[in-house]
């Protein structure tokens, strides 16, 4: 009851910060791997920050993000 909605916001908000030390520090961060479903939850929640990008990089079930300055 509620849990995809509180992983969505969790996720939502744990990727927010990493990206908040991205743009501080300038340097890039690979999350863990995490599902496909979790993979595009932060790819959306970082695509609205300036200053930062995402891609994901590995093999399934390691696939991870990665989020890095822009360029």
């Amino acid at each position: 009851s509620g849990y995809r909605q509180r992983r969505r916001e969790a996720l939502e908000r744990f990727a927010r910060s990493v990206a908040e030390e991205v743009v501080a520090s300038g340097r890039a961060k690979a999350l863990e791997p995490m599902s496909a479903s979790d993979r595009k939850i932060v790819h959306d929640a970082v695509g609205e920050i300036d200053g930062v990008r995402t891609s994901s990089e590995g093999e399934e079930p390691s696939r991870r993000v990665v989020i890095a300055p822009a360029s």
